[in-house]
């Protein structure tokens, strides 16, 4: 039964009949489920097991109705578009059907790329993006599927696997909106959806505007928010256009309505968050571009992150084990362990300028004096230091001479080394990782002479510069201060540093005086931080990969 109810006064003004002419144990674990209804230009669409039925809304009278060749169903253009598949000869073929309503008649039958086998269910939720010419198709199971189909020639483009919360009968429905894809309870980017905005908990239940209702509560889209808790947990829940909020009550044959609370002095802009999908292996912040460069040694990409909206600008495959990156002049320099190589990239294009072959395989870089230093990660217990001199390039340094490019490796052997560029001294910084003492040198860049500055307890290994001082471990360095060089400790190890804040794996200080303004939510793996006043941090939750935002001054 088809009930029309008047959104006002929640009372039924007509009950139509719908085609649900037999109760197969497939038909009874969809309907168990989720029966999708489709609302377009005054129509209605309701699934039944044989047929489509389409009512006119205004009249809500059946006008037509539609043959069914499959569960998971669509609307593309004036089409309604069904998936399905075909047993013959001991092989199984998925096909695609398109039902034309204007000329009420089958119109087409496409077979899916084979590699569709591994998306299709019956329990599918789909979408038809018309301009982008993509299907996306929740697939649902016990760790729910998403994947892209490419309408053209219906290959399977790209399939993400998300851990959600695990049951025999999960409901996620799919929802597109705009750019957005609201899928297994988080808020997918619709152009890559490696990239996930925000984990929501629980699925996502509809979308109006700039709110998003889950089974729990509702979220302010952009700022992730959340606004109001619901009266009770359910899995219906609509908002219509003017906020009210229509929901059902588990073992209730009952409608219940809320307006959302038009008060919102409790209302608090929090952090953004993003979601990768992919472990993180090194974080950079460019305060001139905006722009958040995520490196993921294990996958080989290098994501580039508008810090405004944590929209993804580019998804970069630099080349095999990226595993640091630095800006300077201009320029973003990635170092490719897994080919001996470094990739420079155009900062304000993301254009590819081109790769330098380097003596050795690059670990983390520094950049000043006109050379790029890099460590050897080709070595396990010992390491060397090795120089790339730009100043022997002919022309820019888009355009590599290699006849006249010049490398040497620093003649000091060191223990895993970790290095840091201070300008004003024009001087190299060495710390060592992964040994039981935290040894720092000093590399004199005007005759290469090597000095050791201090040896204290190790621990933690990060090591990083940022003002003129070292941070190391837990210990911050000012090594302008011969006679008391190390300026404080941290009860946690460090993680980043900008001319406001110091940031620690579980909390944030102020720079200038020392004192803890926030704990952190939980521990950051890693973190960067422009002189604009944003921090972004790297959480790992489960198998799930955060990437936080946050600007204290909000």
């Amino acid at each position: 039964m088809l009930l029309f109810i008047e959104a006002s006064t929640l009372s039924i003004k007509k009950q139509e009949p719908v085609s649900l002419r037999a109760y197969s144990a497939l038909w009874r674990k969809y309907t168990q489920r989720s029966v999708t209804l489709l609302l377009r230009d005054g129509k209605l669409y309701v699934p039944s097991e044989t047929s489509i039925d389409v009512f006119d809304v205004k009249t809500k009278r059946l006008i037509q109705r539609a043959p069914y060749n499959g569960l998971p169903f669509g609307l593309l253009g004036n089409k309604i578009v069904t998936f399905g598949k075909q047993y013959g000869r001991g092989k199984t073929t998925y096909e695609m059907y398109m039902w034309d309503l204007a000329a009420k008649r089958q119109t087409s039958r496409l077979i899916a790329d084979p590699n569709f086998f591994s998306v299709f269910s019956e329990e599918n939720t789909l979408f038809f993006d018309e301009k982008r010419g993509l299907a996306f198709i929740g697939r649902n199971v016990s760790i729910p599927d998403l994947a892209v189909l490419r309408l053209s020639d219906l290959k399977v483009v790209k399939r993400v696997s998300y851990q959600g919360p695990r049951g025999s009968a999960p409901i996620h429905p799919l929802i597109v909106d705009g750019s957005d894809v609201f899928f297994a309870g988080r808020r997918i980017d619709a152009g890559n959806i490696n990239m996930v905005h925000d984990c929501y908990n629980g699925p996502v239940l509809d979308v109006q505007g700039a709110y998003v209702v889950t089974n729990k509560a509702v979220y302010d889209r952009y700022t992730s928010a959340k606004i109001n808790a619901l009266p009770f947990p359910t899995n219906y829940a609509l908002m219509d256009a003017k906020y009210n909020l229509y929901l059902i009550k588990e073992g209730e044959n009952r409608i219940y309505k809320y307006p959302l609370p038009a008060d919102e002095s409790y209302y608090v802009r929090s952090s953004h968050y993003a979601f990768t999908n992919v472990p993180i292996s090194h974080l950079a912040y460019d305060s001139s571009t905006g722009w958040l460069y995520v490196l993921s040694a294990e996958d080989s990409k290098l994501f580039v992150i508008r810090a405004s909206d944590m929209k993804m600008v580019k998804e970069i495959h630099p080349g095999p084990q990226p595993t640091d990156v630095k800006i300077d002049g201009g320029k973003v320099y990635v170092a490719l362990s897994g080919a001996t190589k470094m990739a420079i990239y155009d900062a304000k294009t993301m254009r590819f300028l081109g790769t330098v072959p380097l003596i050795a395989a690059p670990r983390s870089l520094a950049i000043g004096d006109g050379k790029i230093f890099f460590t050897d990660n080709s070595r396990t217990l010992t390491g060397s230091i090795a120089v790339y001199d730009m100043n022997t390039l002919t022309g820019s340094i888009a355009v590599y001479d290699m006849k006249t490019k010049k490398q040497w490796r620093i003649p000091k052997v060191f223990i895993n080394p970790l290095i840091g560029y201070d300008e004003k001294q024009n001087v190299l910084y060495v710390g060592q990782e992964g040994t039981s003492d935290h040894n720092l040198y000093a590399v004199r860049l005007s005759d290469w002479h090597v000095s050791q500055l201090l040896s204290f307890p190790g621990g933690d290994d990060a090591f990083f510069m940022n003002g003129g001082e070292i941070f190391y471990g837990k210990a911050r360095i000012n090594p302008a201060q011969p006679g008391a060089l190390v300026a404080a400790e941290f009860p946690e190890p460090l993680r980043a540093a900008s001319r406001q804040y110091i940031i620690t794996s579980r909390a944030i200080y102020n720079r200038a005086t020392g004192t803890k303004i926030a704990d952190l939510s939980s521990e950051a793996l890693l973190a960067t931080a422009g002189d604009d006043g944003m921090i972004f941090t790297y959480r790992k939750v489960a198998t799930n990969h955060y990437l936080i935002k946050q600007k204290l001054s909000q």
